[in-house]
């Protein structure tokens, strides 16, 4: 019987309460903090063993066995739940990463859908097709149109325009073929829908598989004039989206897939290449690790949740994880500091914690008190008794009750890292939905940065602005009205002179806006614009503009012949619903796909205000008051961590905008904004009082010393933070409180607490805190001391047992020298028992005896 045996013994299987995951046992051995703590309680497991043999020789073989049996079935349970909820967090947070990055890459496709309708209908590109000839000044206009195009909207890499017959009239970037017989030419002029979206080789742009976007050139009512094709830059976006999810040191690896399986773009083309065709079973939701080129990896895989309607292509997002550092323990910081209050409030909460893991830390909390009380009976079984193998006994005692706490300190710390284990997965999913809330932020705002600009060429703006005249101003609000009826992100466009005056608008309910100066320092910076490359943003804050709500305003300069801005145009981004709608969307969500009940997300400025929030609690405009300073948040640097706040423990996740493309990374322009995600956790509540439980009186204490006159063995228990005692010899046994009969109501409150049912006849039991005037309460967990007091057995309800030291009589100091008060049920108080918890009060059982038998009807049988 050694060592290895046991530890191999203990296996993660099947444990009573659920069904096992039959793919664990494969991932266990990847658990390298499983491994450790399996292998720890092996060789624990192996000194049970040699114990229970021990106690074959002192008569306590029966309890003995039993404490064995139940560490052992509670070792495979806990390491059972620990592979679980390490499996379940490995898969959450790639999940979570697969999921926002197919989200994020149909959000952004969605903006593509409605710029090829836009675009398709500008008036150069008509004009160009209308004149049925190839004249080349106009193709060299229009392309350079396309350069300004690209340049804004940098998610392109090429713009192509056919006529009907599949002829390239103009195009940005060289290509060998002038004509394109492809079936996306017939697709666009012919379908009832609002765009084509293709993926696959296209003969005029690439042998390789291109991502376009197609739609035909019409005048209303009249013959399509031709195709215009938009070429989408995907492997740049995939690689942008991959970076922003997979730190550096993540072993993540990202692909996005087509319905077939096949590999569209990855995050590692070595692990996954473009073009491998994944096996059926990467697309079907299963728990069961994939293997993929000799290795195997854990494996989800998402389909886009879908954005207004829009489901994008049909792709999903794959995420995979390679076995071997799938479970390395990452949690850092953000979970070592996590106090005992907050374990206690966290793991009492079943939205956050199954009834089976909190079943396991019950468990082992009985397991213990229950060994303890074993032992600590033990102990007082051996009071003055003249077996020869008392001396025996007592230090097998001992062995057991060191054996106990090594056992439980095993329990305790893998207990709490299962616990630490849940709240780093909630962390973690707080981050990322914090960063995903912030991801679409920058890219939202980056378009409309885009359209600002590009709206600004419009040769109308600079005909009326040129040359104004009422009729070319009506002209201009028509323009920014049919604009502004298919971008509905806006609650206004407005177009203003070079003096600041606005001169047309979108909405007809803000044209008390004409002829007006348009306030704000935005203006100026705008009209000292010199490239259309340039725009100018407002500081986000409440605006006339905005029904003196806080907005912001993006607006870039329209150019005159001599280098000098005619005027601008100001876009009014309607940020209270499309901020709201982004965070709402962002919010941590439970397995009904609901918001998850007390989450909260907020979008915060560089000063800490408030820009949006999805709780009333946080208005717009005010200091977010969540006591976290966000001053350390910076790009690649993100924040996770527990806080209280407001009476409960909150898990947040902070993310400062990084950009997207050129927009705030290289444009020019710097607003930091903070998405926060918070999730809570449980009422913040004090931490339950660590006693001290162990019956480890050693050796050393409980020896007569020569030359030290006579000792007492004293039996010592807590009740809140006292201890007390009792001589041990005038102690029956401690039994559970469990099936403790109450006091009956008209009692209630009194030092009376109820009956116990002791060997078939009922005693009664006294209530030691209210008769000692000790603040304290019922506690699940307590106990009853049962002793001899008067002639009758006395139950003495306490909050945990603790150690049987021998003190000499020389160490007690009487009562009487300590007070002049004779109502003190005790007769002296020990200074140093040998325990180190403490000054120790001895109590005077026979004057408890005789206070509760004073106010019972019932009399306690006597003594045997």
């Amino acid at each position: 019987m050694g060592q290895g045996s046991s530890g191999r013994g203990l296996k993660v299987g099947a444990s009573k309460g659920f069904e096992a995951d039959p793919s664990l046992p494969g991932l266990v051995r990847h658990m390298h903090a499983i491994a450790a703590y399996r292998e720890e309680l092996g060789r624990l497991q192996a000194s049970w063993d040699t114990l229970s043999l021990l106690g074959e020789l002192s008569g306590n073989a029966t309890e003995m066995a039993g404490t064995r049996a139940a560490f052992g079935e509670l070792s495979a349970a806990l390491l059972q739940h620990l592979a679980i909820e390490t499996h379940r967090k490995a898969l959450a947070d790639l999940r979570t990463k697969a999921q926002n990055g197919i989200n994020i890459l149909v959000r952004n496709l969605f903006e593509r859908t409605a710029d090829i309708g836009f675009l398709s209908a500008d008036e150069h590109i008509r004009a160009l097709l209308e004149t049925g000839s190839d004249d080349a000044a106009a193709r060299i206009a229009l392309e350079a149109r396309f350069k300004e195009y690209v340049a804004k909207y940098s998610v392109y890499s090429d713009i192509i325009l056919l006529d009907r017959e599949g002829e390239v009239r103009a195009r940005l970037e060289p290509h060998a073929a002038a004509s394109s017989n492809h079936g996306i030419r017939n697709e666009a002029l012919a379908s009832d829908g609002a765009y084509v979206e293709y993926f696959g080789p296209l003969d005029i742009v690439s042998d390789e598989p291109r991502l376009v976007y197609a739609w035909r050139v019409e005048r209303p009512g009249q013959r399509p004039l031709g195709v215009l094709i938009l070429v989408f830059r995907l492997a740049d976006e995939m690689d942008g989206i991959f970076r922003n999810l997979i730190a550096p040191d993540d072993w993540t690896v990202l692909a996005c897939a087509g319905p077939d399986g096949t590999i569209i773009a990855s995050s590692c083309p070595i692990q996954a290449p473009a073009g491998l065709k994944l096996p059926p079973g990467a697309l079907i939701p299963s728990n069961k690790p994939l293997r993929l080129g000799g290795r195997q990896y854990l494996a989800v895989a998402c389909e886009a949740a879908g954005y207004q309607g829009y489901l994008g292509p049909g792709w999903s997002c794959i995420g995979l994880l390679p076995l071997e550092a799938a479970f390395e323990r990452e949690e850092g910081q953000a979970v070592e500091g996590v106090d005992a209050g907050l374990l206690d409030s966290v793991t009492g909460d079943p939205a956050l914690f199954s009834d089976e893991l909190r079943t396991v830390s019950r468990q082992a909390g009985v397991i213990q008190r229950d060994l303890n009380r074993s032992v600590w009976n033990g102990w007082i079984r051996q009071t003055d008794s003249t077996e020869a193998n008392v001396a025996f006994s007592k230090l097998l005692l001992s062995e057991v009750s060191n054996a106990g706490r090594k056992t439980q300190a095993v329990f305790d710390a893998s207990i709490g890292d299962l616990y630490r284990t849940v709240i780093a997965a909630i962390l973690e999913k707080c981050r990322s939905h914090a960063g995903f809330a912030i991801d679409v932020m920058d890219r939202n705002l980056y378009e409309r940065a885009n359209d600002c600009r590009w709206w600004a060429l419009d040769a109308t703006f600079a005909k009326a602005l040129s040359e104004p005249a009422p009729e070319a101003f009506r002209a201009c609000r028509g323009v920014l009205g049919a604009i502004n009826a298919l971008y509905t992100v806006y609650s206004n466009l407005i177009l203003f002179d070079a003096t600041g005056r606005a001169v047309a608008v979108s909405q007809p309910g803000h044209e008390d806006l004409l002829g007006t100066a348009l306030d704000g320092e935005w203006v100026a910076r705008t009209l000292s614009l010199r490239s259309t490359q340039d725009y100018a943003v407002s500081r986000f804050e409440p605006t006339a503009l905005y029904d003196d709500a806080a907005t912001y305003l993006y607006a870039a300069a329209i150019p005159g012949r001599n280098g000098r801005p005619l005027g601008g145009v100001a876009i009014v981004f309607d940020s209270t619903p499309q901020f709201a709608a982004m965070l709402q969307d962002a919010l941590p969500s439970d397995a009904a796909g609901k918001p998850l009940a007390g989450a909260f997300a907020l979008f915060l400025d560089d000063a800490g205000k408030v820009i949006a929030s999805t709780s009333e609690r946080f208005a717009i405009g005010s200091a977010c008051d969540l006591g976290v300073d966000l001053g350390g948040v910076a790009p690649k640097q993100d924040l996770s961590r527990i806080i209280a706040f407001e009476g409960r423990y909150y898990a947040i996740g902070a993310v400062i905008s990084r950009g997207y493309r050129e927009y705030k990374t290289r444009d020019g322009y710097r607003s930091d904004v903070v998405a926060v995600c918070a999730v809570p956790l449980g009422a913040v509540t004090a931490a339950r009082s660590t006693l001290a439980v162990a019956a480890n009186a050693n050796a050393a204490t409980l020896a007569r010393k020569p030359g030290e006159g006579a000792v007492t063995e004293i039996a010592t228990f807590h009740i809140a933070r006292h201890w007390l005692g009792v001589p041990a010899r005038e102690v029956v046994e401690a039994v559970d409180a469990a099936d403790m009969k109450p006091a009956a109501a008209t009692l209630a409150g009194s030092v009376f607490a109820g009956y116990k049912l002791y060997k078939g006849a009922p005693v009664p039991v006294l209530r030691l805190e209210a008769r000692l005037g000790i603040a304290g309460g019922p506690r699940e967990d307590q106990q009853i001391v049962i002793v001899r007091s008067a002639g009758s057995l006395l139950g003495l309800l306490v909050d945990a047992l603790g150690t049987i030291p021998a003190v000499c009589a020389a160490d007690i100091m009487p009562i009487k020298e300590l007070t002049s008060r004779d109502d003190v049920p005790a007769t002296g108080v020990v200074g140093n028992a040998g325990s180190g918890a403490g000054m120790l009060m001895l109590l005077d059982v026979d004057r408890l005896g005789l206070d509760i038998l004073g106010r019972t009807p019932f009399r306690a049988q006597a003594a045997e």
